[in-house]
This record gives C-alpha cells, sequence and structure tokens, in this order.
C-alpha cells in the first residue's frame, strides 16, 4: 500500500519528540534527525516540520513559509495516491474517504 509522505514523517517526528522528550535524543542529533524529514511534493517544493512547534513549513523564494501540505488521498482499496479533488480513485474507482 502506498504511503503518504507527509503523514509518514508526522508518525516519525512524533516518534523523535518523544525520544527527545525523554532524554533519549540529544538536541542537535533531534534536530538533524527533524531536518532529514523533510518532504518533495510533487511539484518539486521542499516542506519540513518545524523541529520546536511540529508544523509544515514549505521553502519559497529562499524563505520557510508557514503553510498546509498538499495532502494526497490514499485510496482504502488498492493505496494509490489521488488527487484532494477526487472522490474516486483515479487506478480502480472506490469512493475515496475524506
Amino acid at each position: 500500500m502506498a504511503v503518504d509522505p507527509f503523514a509518514e514523517a508526522e508518525v516519525r517526528y512524533k516518534y523523535l519528540s518523544e525520544e527527545r522528550r525523554t532524554g533519549n535524543l540529544q538536541a542537535r542529533a533531534y534536530r538533524v534527525a527533524v531536518r532529514d524529514l523533510a518532504v518533495l511534493d510533487s511539484e518539486g517544493r521542499r516542506w519540513m516540520l518545524g523541529p520546536e512547534d511540529g508544523i509544515w513549513y514549505r521553502r519559497e523564494n529562499e524563505r520557510w513559509l508557514q503553510a498546509d501540505p498538499p495532502r494526497r488521498l490514499v485510496c482504502p482499496s488498492c493505496g494509490h495516491h489521488n488527487l484532494g479533488r477526487h472522490s474516486f480513485c483515479v487506478e480502480c474507482g472506490q469512493r475515496l474517504n475524506r
């Protein structure tokens, strides 16, 4: 089944934050690990979770701007990633959960 890279990064971020909170991960290692969670979207834009706040930021014009990432709807039947504007999977026709 296909995985939403933004959701995957969020799960990993929560794990890293807990490791940092409990003292199992040093501050520098935490920041490097969070930086490594960066995601490139289908348009080649770089996205990162803020290490201190867990909020998504998009790199645009040499600046980081807070923004909501482009979510894909993953088909529960076949795992295909569909654009948010679709109501039915373009691969198998299954109704998409919103």
